[in-house]
């Protein structure tokens, strides 16, 4: 047998399938350490279920006011990563459908949902509810945060395309927006387009649940759950959604000391579905996603524009209605992605040394994630040596077999916005 295609145990199979590059195992690796693990899912879904009984309960001024909770963002499509202030914590999105008077006032609105959220003294939420600009956010001590955006809905023949509410205390009420939005089609149209490659899918649902010492207590208690559940127990991830992931990682590592606010992650997302197909590595799907948004970018500078992406399924839906705000904002990520292919390039490239490829990694995505990831690498690098159950990649690289991640497979099946919190200036 080929010493590049050898069995390897999957799922409890023995298949014969070929062995990846080194560089696509890091890059799986780095994606697991800086997503949302298997059991955080878990206690996401339980502080989601646990703020809908307290928006419903006795005496909010909610009560029988709600007509539905639904995810939006990343966790909609499975794309969620630790925070981007925070080594640890992640961000769900969350928006709160609110059976109230179509005339009511923006900052009503919000005001509404923040008092409703934050209850009475004592209430668990009371000292660590945040009122936005355009949503509510309850913090937790773990860094995870929720944020709620209260919505009213448009159009019942059009479910889901809703209005949202902007406001800010300092500005005048004049100044207050109502925004059209339908988060919920456009998870729909990626959950749809985005290509799942089932062989892939597998082996890195393998690798999450090797990853989460408490996952398999999560699959046996989230089958009811009537949320979105995590990749691995429907369906599988993309390797598409893992390239969006970490190039999401790389902005927040840009972006972590300046001020203002970030390319947000739902324009991501949505560039990224224009050029998503199945077969590709996550190198790959990377390299052409990053190349993609850049060249949109670019194309829109030489115009003399700025950047504009809209909801394929809600053309009032902008995307970009607050990023870039200005050609020097739209420039920095410009260049940053420039710097960022650069370095990818750098990375994937087999015929570089091992050190100069990991110093690329770090570069690309952090120190700490890839301290860990390489660690743990050249540990069983080590250990499959002494037992001589390792492979070698074209380059000659050793790579060990027990855990190769597969080539993708050319299977595919169809498949926010928040405000600035007070008085700081972040994004969503």
């Amino acid at each position: 047998m080929n010493d590049l295609c050898k069995p390897y145990g999957l799922l409890g199979t023995a298949r014969s399938i070929p062995l990846i590059s080194i560089g696509e195992r890091l890059l799986a690796a780095t994606a697991i350490k800086i997503e949302l693990p298997p059991s955080q899912h878990r206690i996401a879904v339980g502080r989601k279920n646990a703020l809908e009984k307290h928006l419903e309960r006795d005496g909010s001024p909610l009560k029988g006011l709600i007509q539905i909770f639904y995810q939006q963002g990343s966790m909609a499509i499975g794309a969620t990563i630790k925070a981007k202030y925070r080594d640890e914590g992640f961000d769900i999105d969350i928006v709160v459908e609110m059976m109230v008077e179509p005339s009511i006032q923006p900052d009503y609105a919000l005001d509404l949902l923040y008092i409703a959220v934050r209850g009475e003294p004592g209430s668990r939420y009371f000292d660590f509810t945040q009122r936005q600009t355009r949503c509510v956010t309850v913090h937790y001590a773990d860094g995870m945060h929720l944020d709620l955006t209260p919505a009213i809905l448009l159009d019942e023949h059009d479910p889901r395309f809703s209005s949202i509410f902007h406001s800010k205390p300092e500005e005048p009420r004049s100044s207050d927006q109502r925004i059209p939005t339908n988060s919920y089609a456009f998870a729909d149209e990626y959950n749809q387009r985005c290509p799942v490659d089932h062989l892939f899918a597998e082996e890195y649902k393998r690798l999450v649940l090797e990853a989460d010492p408490f996952s398999f207590q999560v699959l046996a208690e989230a089958d009811s759950v009537p949320v979105p559940q995590h990749s691995t127990e429907v369906g599988g991830k993309s390797a598409v959604t893992v390239a969006l992931q970490l190039l999401k990682r790389n902005r927040n590592i840009r972006y972590y000391s300046r001020q203002g606010r970030i390319p947000p992650s739902v324009m991501l997302a949505c560039l990224t579905l224009e050029v998503a197909e199945p077969g590709r590595t996550i190198g790959e799907s990377l390299r052409v996603i990053a190349s993609h948004i850049l060249g949109k970018m670019e194309q829109a500078k030489a115009l003399g524009q700025l950047i504009r992406v809209v909801n394929p399924r809600c053309v009032s839906d902008c995307f970009t209605d607050r990023w870039p705000e200005n050609f020097k904002a739209q420039d920095i990520y410009i260049n940053d992605l420039r710097l960022f292919v650069t370095q990818l390039e750098r990375f994937l490239d087999e015929s570089q040394p091992l050190q100069k490829r990991v110093k690329a990694l770090e570069a690309m995505f952090g120190e700490s994630p890839t301290r860990e990831v390489v660690k743990e690498f050249t540990e069983e690098i080590g250990q499959t040596v002494q037992s001589g159950n390792h492979g070698h990649t074209a380059s000659g690289s050793v790579l060990p077999v027990a855990s190769a991640l597969p080539s993708a497979h050319r299977k595919a099946r169809p498949n926010t916005f928040f405000g600035t919190p007070w008085p700081e200036n972040q994004n969503r």
